[in-house]
């Protein structure tokens, strides 16, 4: 069973491998880094970082019966500052009309944008391999939690959401449209940007055109490329779906991944967590897929969740008992609890062959008018 909860010091050696595996600047590589991640976190959960461009809140997905973790996930809570633009290309067209000829074009041009009062963010979702494909479904739970604790204190979060979904890479690690634009605009590999960006965002818009970008002067390969979807990313999309976000018309500058977005107040979450008092029963149901996630928050024990199949009614939540010793909770407690909204039939699919983070379809590339979580 997983216990979904904050990020404890004793994590760090875990959140080091995790880091390793998603390779994004979210979830650092070096110990330093991540034991400042981690301090940031506990501060974060208990308030005590009123600057929300300070705050950032990991989940790490515990596997009760062993101690290790399953994976790991976060919420910035602001991704734009006057230090630290929130920096994306946004995906536009233009009509052009001859009446010589008789002839209409529409063209689909990039121009990069920037944010100092930015939205929220969600990020570092990353799976350890030995759990993408678990029956836990470790990916989902580590997403929607983010959704539970964002309904469950809004006002520690921006008025917007973002994603940014990771989009599929080179055989080198780079991404196409990396090596054909920002590559010669900055001089600098994607690896040398990225890791440039975590600590100085100058250079994007000392050294990034302010001119548009017309995608048609880009190689068919690279149009492709912007806004693309992975096939380990769809399931991430579909969740984001579900949870009310929606594609923006907006890229990283990048890596071109996708970002998705809503407002803070459209979120499924918000509309649905409910309070109720926690009971244990033995219940019969004709499934084992999670139905419910439920959290609870104490200054002991901080912040955890758990899925389970459960039974919501008159102001309860029946569950197993044993989600009462994983939550450390006692009965008549009040809890937050989250229905999950059912997977789809193509989604559960393709969650078949890949748990973990994604990108999505649509993009600029042919003048038509398209989230990295993780």
């Amino acid at each position: 069973m997983l216990l979904i909860r904050e990020a404890r010091p004793a994590d760090l050696e875990q959140l080091l491998e995790l880091g390793r595996i998603l390779d994004s600047v979210n979830v650092p590589t070096e110990a330093e880094e991540i034991a400042r991640l981690i301090d940031r976190s506990r501060r974060s959960f208990r308030g005590l970082l009123r600057n929300r461009g300070n705050a950032v809140y990991v989940f790490c997905a515990e596997d009760t019966s062993s101690g290790g973790l399953g994976g790991c996930s976060m919420i910035i809570a602001k991704h734009g500052t006057p230090q630290a633009p929130h920096y994306y290309m946004e995906i536009a067209t233009e009509e052009r009309y001859s009446h010589t000829l008789r002839r209409m074009l529409r063209h689909t041009f990039l121009r990069l944008r920037y944010s100092m009062d930015g939205p929220t963010e969600l990020g570092g979702l990353v799976v350890a391999p030995s759990y993408r494909g678990h029956r836990a479904k470790v990916g989902k739970q580590l997403s929607w939690v983010r959704f539970l604790y964002i309904g469950k204190h809004p006002d520690r979060f921006q008025p917007h959401l973002i994603a940014e979904i990771m989009p599929p890479r080179t055989a080198s690690g780079s991404h196409l449209f990396w090596d054909h634009y920002g590559r010669r605009v900055t001089g600098l590999s994607f690896k040398e940007a990225d890791r440039l960006s975590a600590r100085d965002k100058e250079f994007i818009k000392a050294l990034f055109p302010d001119a548009p970008l017309y995608t048609f002067l880009l190689p068919e390969e690279v149009r492709a490329s912007i806004g693309a979807v992975s096939d380990q990313s769809r399931p991430a999309v579909a969740l984001l779906e579900q949870a009310g976000l929606r594609f923006l018309n907006q890229i990283d500058p990048f890596d071109a991944g996708p970002y998705y977005g809503a407002p803070v107040r459209d979120l499924f979450a918000l509309k649905h967590l409910r309070f109720r008092k926690i009971e244990s029963a033995t219940l019969a149901c004709d499934t084992d897929e999670p139905r419910y996630l439920i959290a609870a928050e104490d200054h002991e024990h901080g912040f955890r969740a758990a899925a389970a199949v459960a039974d919501s009614n008159n102001g309860r939540i029946l569950v197993h008992p044993k989600i009462l010793d994983v939550l450390k909770v006692r009965r008549g407690d009040l809890v937050d609890v989250l229905a999950l909204p059912k997977i789809s039939g193509a989604a559960r699919r393709s969650a078949a062959s890949a748990d973990s983070q994604a990108t999505h379809p649509r993009t600029a590339q042919r003048g038509e008018a398209q989230v990295r979580s993780d």
